[in-house]
């Protein structure tokens, strides 16, 4: 029971932190808040603790620990958060119309943010000094990433699917998101659907499998950082995916209203907790699985010499 306590207080104060890192974010950036619809404080309370829970989680779950553990941090989340985010923003500008410099003050605004908090989480989670024994030697255990690649053009291409198929399923279900990407609330069956997609943007398919990769990078990235077996290993992956970047979308903004944010909510939760799961799946293969035989194995071996010393 006390460490439960212990650990709920340090969530408290990371997310106290996480607040202010992205008060000092937006003074250095120079961003506008008169721009959001909505000056409520609540909004960002609620993203800062939801994003701190699955902060907490991840750091905890990781097999890294210091300097290490905080740059690994930053590339997820702020890939997950940020940059994932704003690149599909910019593709589809011709709909939101959020000014390039906005784009840029928002990117730049997460990256600060998510410094502050990464830093100041793996320092009060207490990983942050490393564990000088012979356990390290699990830096010698290298992914190779040649045999990967099919895995990484599987997941890839599911990610188009997932993001055609929840995008129509549900965003495209709220007559407000079709108003707003379209001007029309007409509802096509999904093959009509997808066939206007395609005729009007054929690019889209071949920039959403580029996302994808870049999607299937960072699910690479989390499933070899996590010290985790099992159903924990699919929870974490698909919250790390989904909470993130759905949270987001709580925070009011001038180019996308509440309505179509939250049909974007319900998409974005649900397709990227499928692909966060279905990121374990494909990845957890042999050669995964080899590698952290290999690591376990050196862990043992580590332990058996350290105690004949």
């Amino acid at each position: 029971m006390k460490k439960e306590i212990v650990l709920g207080l340090k969530e408290i104060l990371i997310t106290v932190i996480m607040f202010i890192g992205m008060a000092i974010s937006s003074v250095i950036v120079g961003f506008n808040t008169s721009q959001s619809s909505n000056n409520s404080i609540s909004p960002i309370l609620i993203f800062c603790f939801l994003n701190t829970i699955i902060l907490t989680v991840y750091i905890i779950n990781s097999k890294m620990r210091g300097l290490k553990l905080i740059g690994t941090t930053f590339i997820i989340f702020w890939g997950i958060q940020y940059f994932m985010t704003q690149i599909e923003t910019l593709y589809f500008d011709s709909a939101v119309k959020m000014p390039l410099f906005d784009i840029l003050q928002v990117v730049f605004i997460g990256a600060i943010s998510i410094t502050i908090s990464s830093l100041f989480a793996v320092l009060i989670l207490g990983k942050f000094k490393k564990k000088h024994t012979l356990f390290d030697t699990r830096n010698n255990v290298k992914l190779q990433f040649a045999k990967l690649l099919p895995n990484i053009a599987i997941l890839s291409f599911c990610y188009v699917i997932i993001y055609f198929l929840f995008g129509y399923f549900v965003a495209w279900q709220f007559p407000d998101v079709r108003e707003y990407y379209t001007g029309s609330t007409v509802m096509l069956n999904f093959f009509q659907h997808m066939t206007n997609q395609i005729q009007s943007d054929p690019i889209l398919p071949l920039f959403q499998l580029l996302r994808g990769m870049l999607w299937s990078g960072l699910a690479l990235i989390i499933i070899t950082s996590l010290n985790t077996k099992g159903w924990k290993t699919y929870i974490i992956n698909g919250l790390l995916f989904s909470i993130p970047i759905t949270s987001l979308l709580m925070l009011p903004n001038a180019y996308m209203p509440l309505p179509v944010r939250l049909g974007h909510s319900f998409e974005l939760l649900t397709s990227m907790f499928t692909f966060g799961v279905l990121s374990v799946i494909i990845f957890k293969n042999e050669h995964l699985n080899q590698v952290e035989t290999r690591y376990l194995q050196t862990q043992r071996w580590a332990q058996e010499n350290l105690l004949k010393k």
